[in-house]
């Protein structure tokens, strides 16, 4: 099995580790629920969520590397940039309505 020498940058490698998270059931029944409307396994569900926090999911080079500046002036951590973000987004759609900029939205509608 391939794996990557601690000094590889960045480290990657296509080992697999068994890990145990102890969650309420709550949590659990949502992520599986969740993993469940888009048809994957739990596993997959949460595994894609962690590396998308790991990745600024999947954006492009170009955006991430300006959200991760922006995060450091703010000197804040991942997670909470990640809310703050959000919350600028709730304002936007308190402002102008859910879905505003969805495609199909006429440009009249977008103020």
């Amino acid at each position: 099995m391939p794996t990557a020498r601690p000094d590889d940058e960045p480290f990657t490698t296509t080992e697999k580790v068994m890990q145990t998270f102890r969650l309420p059931r709550d949590l659990v029944a949502f992520h599986k629920d969740e993993a469940n409307r888009a048809g994957r396994d739990l596993t997959a569900h949460v595994s894609r969520w962690l590396e998308g926090v790991r990745n600024w999911f999947g954006l492009p080079a170009a955006a991430s590397s300006v959200l991760e500046a922006d995060r450091k002036a703010l000197r804040m951590e991942r997670y909470e940039y990640v809310l703050h973000l959000l919350f600028q987004r709730s304002l936007d759609v308190r402002e102008k309505g859910p879905g505003f900029d969805t495609p199909d939205v006429p440009a009249r509608k977008r103020r």
